[in-house]
């Protein structure tokens, strides 16, 4: 990818290499959020800093290479434009180019599987890394719904309106009916709050908001290494999601 090319839509799938996730983890909190939110940016910005060529290492043609915190330190990742995806490698000093002998180890070894990356996603959950820190929106998603026969019982018992529970998850359904009563019958109030915050435990939000952002359409677009389509919602910015 050259400097200044684009992504269609500026979306991309975002998989991070377990070696990067790694990475990360060692890093302080708020270097964290600042490498995130680069990674975040490269689908706006594919190019990076600039395509690395043979010299020095063959195995890195076709990569490109970000600077992060103040220059000190370089992300080496992967475009493919026509599946949409980026695939980041590795971070690392950019003195004596180590970051590069990391990432061509990388590709030498072939441990760029499906097994052996993260989706951006899921990585938050594992950094404990709010999506908005990032400059993503967390809420702008429909997950997979909880089974019909829960939301019918769900219903049944006044808890969840049926309607409702089809925008729900299993984990949220469920975290609806522990907490959705009172000593005088169903609170279907405190049951949304309390599936919604199963979603997205400590982080405000507006439960009619999210509830709408769940009824629009969604992006349904294919994702190459997760082989499902994207549960965000139709014309979001930035990286898709799985789940």
């Amino acid at each position: 990818m050259r400097a200044g090319g684009r992504l269609p839509r500026d979306q991309a799938e975002i998989v991070l290499s377990d070696v990067f996730v790694d990475q990360l983890e060692l890093l302080a909190p708020g270097d964290r959020l600042a490498v995130l939110a680069a990674v975040v940016g490269l689908c706006q910005n594919p190019g990076g800093k600039h395509a690395l060529s043979a010299r020095g290492h063959r195995a890195l043609v076709g990569l490109n290479t970000l600077e992060i915190l103040g220059g000190t330190q370089r992300v080496v990742f992967r475009v493919d434009v026509v599946g949409a995806s980026i695939t980041v490698l590795c971070l690392g000093p950019r003195r004596d180019s180590e970051v590069y002998s990391i990432a061509a180890g990388l590709v030498a070894t072939g441990v760029l599987t499906s097994d052996e990356v993260t989706q951006l996603w899921d990585a938050l959950g594992l950094l404990e890394v709010v999506a908005e820190r990032v400059g993503l929106d967390g809420w702008d998603y429909r997950p997979p719904p909880a089974p019909e026969g829960l939301r019918r019982t769900a219903a049944a018992a006044g808890v969840v309106p049926l309607e409702v529970g089809a925008l729900l998850s299993l984990d949220e359904l469920q975290a609806a009916l522990e907490a959705g009563w009172t000593e005088t019958g169903p609170d279907p109030d405190a049951a949304l709050r309390a599936a919604l915050a199963r979603a997205r435990g400590g982080v405000a939000f507006d439960s009619a908001a999210v509830l709408a952002g769940r009824r629009a359409d969604r992006c349904d677009a294919v994702l190459p290494r997760a082989q499902v389509r994207c549960i965000r919602r139709a014309g979001h910015p930035g990286p898709h999601r799985a789940r």
